[in-house]
């Protein structure tokens, strides 16, 4: 009974050690890691040249689509068909944000690779510390794992892969039960300056359906990764003060002054460097932030309008609203957590337990502590706008303005 005692102990050991093991952000998350090497984001000095080469590249291959939704744009505004002129502008936005994305990623690379390497940085530390932090560490890295991985992932998966899955289905289902056999394309587009039906020509048809449908892969990765690496960074950032927070309190249980003055300055150190990565959060993605904040409320309403103008039910185009309203609402949900975490980092560290220590030098510093932990870590878009739940609720309502403008 001992021998097995003292064997099950060893394996509880083992498994607790492996469950509150931390690994670097590439092992952790390994899909938005995979999503943001596939999308060309991933920053890797090693590899910037060879980025902007393919960056470049995959922008050009687009061009004839790009181009052809621009002719057609312009034709059907000489003809006054807001309709079609609202249905390809919801889908050639997003389009270009996914090339945007590129750029502006390949822009803020060394932002974006500070932060990882801080979010790396912390998991090998989170490794050294208590069991009781490390159990918070890892239950705040299995939600993030779950957000963007689990849920926030497969959601842009199943609305962008939607359009060409459903043309395929339908192209094959038409050839196969149907009397006269008909085409789908992924997005419905004519051939510049021909009749309606040359679109369906070969090698017209195959050309662009290959492109298209090489633009929704791209966009899956884009879109995934991106705002999916916002989201963590965004996590990570409030676990950072609840640990250091944390490690304050275990400090002031201490009857060691120096041990005591030891986690005091540990946790000036770690406010510093916490500063500092909200600050490289706010540099690396405040353009994009403002970027969605603008487009979202025009690509909402223009999806409510085209799927109330009509023309029948479109699941594509149902499942894309109910995505771009996620979108929004996730860096909205997430900037505001930052914010009301970092303002309750003033009352964590006031109930830390200082009133148990007689040194001076600890108390003296203790009001300042707090002081500085009051200003809270905002989120803005271009410098200007603040994120948090009430933006999207001003977003969301100026996106039902401009559908009600449309429809009238």
């Amino acid at each position: 009974m001992i021998f097995g005692s003292k064997k099950n102990k060893q394996l509880d050991d083992i498994e607790e050690q492996a469950e509150f093991t931390f690994r670097p952000f590439h092992e952790t998350y390994r899909w938005i890691a995979t999503s943001l090497t596939l999308g060309l984001m991933y920053p890797n000095p090693a590899t910037d040249r060879t980025r902007l080469i393919l960056i470049v590249t995959s922008l050009l291959m687009m061009q004839p689509v790009i181009v052809f939704i621009l002719i057609d744009m312009y034709m059907c505004w000489l003809k006054r068909d807001i309709f079609n002129i609202i249905r390809h502008s919801t889908i050639i936005g997003p389009f270009l944000g996914a090339f945007f994305k590129m750029l502006l990623m390949y822009y803020k690379r060394v932002q974006a690779k500070e932060l990882i390497d801080e979010m790396n940085r912390d998991y090998s530390s989170y490794n050294r510390l208590p069991r009781h932090c490390r159990a918070a560490a890892a239950a705040c890295v299995r939600a993030s794992v779950t957000h963007t991985e689990r849920l926030w992932a497969p959601l842009v998966g199943i609305a962008i892969m939607t359009f060409p899955g459903m043309a395929v289905v339908a192209t094959l289902c038409s050839h196969v039960f149907a009397a006269t056999p008909q085409r789908y394309m992924v997005h419905d587009l004519n051939r510049p300056f021909r009749e309606p039906e040359a679109r369906f020509d070969s090698p017209y048809f195959e050309t662009l359906f290959l492109i298209m449908f090489g633009g929704a892969i791209i966009c899956v990765f884009n879109y995934t990764s991106y705002d999916g690496l916002f989201g963590l960074m965004t996590r990570h950032a409030c676990l950072k003060m609840s640990i250091y927070c944390m490690r304050l309190r275990d400090g002031f249980r201490s009857d060691e002054p120096e041990e005591l003055y030891r986690q005091l300055m540990e946790f000036i150190r770690e406010q510093r460097r916490m500063f500092r990565f909200g600050a490289l959060i706010q540099d690396a993605f405040n353009i994009w932030l403002g970027t969605i904040l603008i487009s979202t409320m025009i690509q909402v309403g223009s999806l409510l309008f085209h799927i109330s103008a009509g023309y029948g039910f479109d699941v594509r185009y149902m499942l894309f609203s109910v995505c771009s309203v996620v979108h929004i609402l996730l860096p909205c949900k997430n900037a505001a957590n930052l914010k009301m975490m970092s303002m309750e980092t003033a009352t964590l560290v006031y109930c830390c337990g200082w009133e148990r220590t007689s040194c001076k030098r600890v108390r003296r510093m203790i009001p300042f502590l707090i002081a500085r932990a009051q200003r809270p870590i905002r989120i803005m878009a271009f410098y200007m706008f603040q994120y948090d739940m009430e933006l999207f609720v001003n977003i969301m309502r100026t996106s039902y303005s401009m559908f009600t403008l449309l429809r009238s």
